[in-house]
């Protein structure tokens, strides 16, 4: 039986709001290492927020993956000015919501960069769902975007949905809910696509059962792919009655059938800007060293129910930790 051991756990944020389109809160993040560059994708909500489709969809650079900087990117026009490092503004596209970032190895130089995200759209006779339904976007570069105008995926993910190429198959996890739309309990889904498009209606793959606390939801699933039949997923346990979220444990063989590794949190809330809620982040980074990765992940000290406008103030920051397979 495999050995997971966290450890090298960010103490302060290495990435936190601080820019005026931030003023409210940074949300999901992507961290990738893009040869000798790491590139961070994450979401951001200003004080106007009514809803998740306001945010903006945003961008970092760092030499060494602890340091760093949001350059000045001049795509998007905010508060009078392009000096700033928003790549989408969601309030013109009906969302950039629950955004993930990989890429495509395989795919031509203008796709290289895939993107999958959710947009609030009402029911239409291909899709009689209303919902978060997933969206898709391609990029050569990851900063210059092409937004597919026909959904992925015609059903509701209202979480950070997760996909990525695995070799002849594009792998998406989703969130479901156990009794319809917004009702019951929140579970982990999957489907899967030889092309990038055209998912199949998903299926349950991860839920609570009854051996847990009946007021816990999983919340998101930050799945990749450790290796050779390995996946893992760090799904965020969502306390519904203490208002926290801690990310528990899954491995798989074989990418859809997930067990959990033990049924306590795997990683516990910490004392600063990850207080009260901890999103792993999907992706692992490999550290150089055989079976270790850095994992990045968002914290926020405000918990789910309250994390508002009207309370919260730049909320919310990116650590990481090294995890070591042994």
């Amino acid at each position: 039986m495999s050995e997971y051991v966290v450890s090298h756990r960010t103490v302060d944020p290495l990435l936190r709001a601080d820019q005026l389109h931030e003023d409210f809160c940074i949300g999901y993040c992507t961290v990738l290492r893009d040869g000798a560059l790491w590139r961070m994708w994450y979401e951001a909500y200003d004080r106007a927020y009514r809803d998740d489709a306001d945010g903006f969809l945003c961008y970092a650079e760092s030499r060494d993956g602890e340091h760093w900087y949001k350059p000045a990117l001049g795509l998007i026009e905010y508060a009078g000015s392009r000096a700033n490092n928003i790549l989408l503004d969601g309030r013109n596209v009906g969302g950039v919501h629950g955004s993930n970032v990989f890429i495509d190895a395989d795919a031509l130089a203008a796709e290289r960069f895939k993107m999958v995200c959710v947009s609030w759209r009402e029911a239409t006779p291909r899709c009689p769902q209303p919902g978060w339904w997933v969206f898709g976007a391609v990029s050569p570069d990851g900063i210059h975007w092409q937004r597919r105008q026909e959904p992925l995926l015609c059903a509701n993910s209202d979480t950070q949905t997760v996909c990525f190429r695995d070799g002849d198959r594009y792998r998406l996890y989703v969130r479901l809910w156990s009794e319809g739309l917004f009702q019951g309990k929140r579970l982990i889904g999957y489907t899967e696509s030889s092309i990038f498009g055209d998912f199949p209606p998903p299926r349950p793959i991860l839920a609570p059962d009854e051996l847990d606390p009946p007021h816990l939801h999983f919340y998101n699933s930050a799945a990749a792919k450790a290796g050779e039949g390995l996946y893992l997923m760090f799904p965020s346990a969502f306390y519904v009655g203490e208002d926290v979220l801690l990310p528990h444990l899954a491995v798989s063989a074989d990418g859809c059938s997930f067990r959990r590794v033990e049924r306590k949190p795997f990683l516990m809330l910490g004392n600063g800007f990850d207080s009260r809620g901890i999103y792993v982040a999907p992706g692992l980074i490999p550290t150089g060293r055989p079976n270790r990765w850095w994992v990045y992940y968002l914290g926020t000290p405000i918990g789910h129910d309250q994390n508002r406008p009207q309370q919260a103030s730049y909320v919310g920051g990116v650590g990481r930790f090294m995890l070591t397979v042994r």
